[in-house]
């Protein structure tokens, strides 16, 4: 049999996958700046928002599909193919945005969601109902899940990597590019061929067409949704802000502490609640939700999550140095150089360095008082 496919809703399917990257990313950029349970809700919102766009590009890319034969679909298969691309999209985000995402942590998650999301294809395909088998050339299969995991370890480093958001645009027009590209790979891999035996199937209730904007308009929805909610909050005029400012200054903190600061940092070692000095702490390291705090000698567990502790640690002493580290100023005894990162060393007993990003370098610099 002859495959076409529909230029109109071709273009839309891109469309879909790029609008939902663009979502997605603007989504996942929070993940590493929350803690608890505003973490999890931005997971699944992100979730949804990605493996909901690729899903739907998907379907529409589908319903493009034109074949000399009556096509429908199997209600039940298709909606795990959507599950499946929401689950191992939000599995792939947890991977990569618990800890430092490193190349090797987003490499690996990048591998298990591409792998997912070329599965989610391939059952999408199984839920295929017409007078047609499908015949699959497996090098054109393979290739197709090779361009799966690209596209996959591509979102996710461009999740983590991408700052402002013109390069938040540029990044979902590649990654909606490559999830489409994976997608026609895959069906590039298709061939569809008659049946001996016809089965009468009945014309689907509502046309290609019709079912394509169904979709679309639930997916825009979502993005919608997904959007407002990675709106930056507004911040508080200055006409309003300066007078509030300056009574929160003539007003004295109770026992000298600004509201919100520790005085002193709960930790658990042992099945014991110890309390650290802050002058004690030398570095804070994240833990998933949680951290590991040192004091130069041992290392403590702490339910607070890095946000937290950067939110009500001092902020002339302890300095947020990368996602993953905080570092008390008092500590540092040297700043070594890394191309356009550095490692802070600290006055321990490992010798261990801290790295610094690329971009708290200067601030580094600065608070230790260095040449800029």
């Amino acid at each position: 049999m002859v495959a076409t496919y529909d230029p109109l809703l071709v273009l839309l399917s891109v469309v879909i996958a790029i609008v939902g990257a663009y979502a997605g990313l603007r989504l996942a950029r929070g993940l590493l700046r929350q803690g608890g349970p505003l973490r999890k809700a931005l997971l699944s919102a992100a979730a949804v928002t990605i493996g909901g766009g690729i899903w739907s590009m998907h379907f529409v890319g589908m319903l493009a599909l034109e074949l000399p034969v009556v096509i429908n679909y199997d209600v039940l298969l298709t909606l795990i193919s959507a599950l499946v691309s929401i689950l191992v999209t939000g599995i792939g985000l947890s991977i990569a945005s618990y800890g430092d995402a490193s190349l090797r942590r987003l490499a690996a998650a990048g591998v298990f969601m591409g792998l997912g999301i070329s599965s989610m294809h391939y059952i999408g395909m199984a839920a295929v109902r017409a007078n047609c088998v499908v015949s699959y050339a497996y090098g054109m299969v393979a290739a197709s899940v090779l361009v799966g995991i690209a596209a996959a370890s591509l979102a996710l480093w461009l999740a983590f990597n991408m700052k402002g958001s013109w390069q938040t645009l540029a990044a979902a027009v590649v990654m909606g590019l490559a999830i489409a590209g994976m997608h026609y790979t895959a069906m590039a891999a298709a061939t569809f061929l008659p049946v001996e035996v016809l089965i009468e199937y009945a014309a689907p209730a509502l046309s290609p067409y019709l079912l394509a904007i169904v979709v679309a308009l639930a997916a825009f929805l979502i993005f919608g949704l997904a959007l407002l909610i990675a709106l930056p909050e507004q911040t508080v005029p200055a006409a309003v802000a300066e007078p509030v400012a300056k009574a929160a200054e003539a007003a004295p903190p109770p026992n000298g502490l600004q509201p919100g600061r520790l005085s002193r940092l709960p930790v658990e070692q042992n099945k014991t609640t110890l309390l650290l000095d802050p002058d004690q702490i030398v570095s804070i390291q994240a833990e998933a939700h949680y951290t590991r705090v040192s004091d130069g000698a041992e290392t403590y567990f702490c339910s607070f999550s890095l946000s937290d502790l950067e939110a009500r640690l001092d902020p002339t002493v302890f300095l947020r140095v990368h996602r993953s580290h905080i570092i008390n100023l008092k500590h540092a005894r040297a700043l070594e150089r890394h191309r356009a990162q550095a490692i802070v060393r600290l006055g321990d007993r490992s010798g261990a360095g801290v790295p610094v990003s690329r971009r708290n370098v200067p601030r580094l610099r600065e608070a230790l008082g260095l040449p800029s």
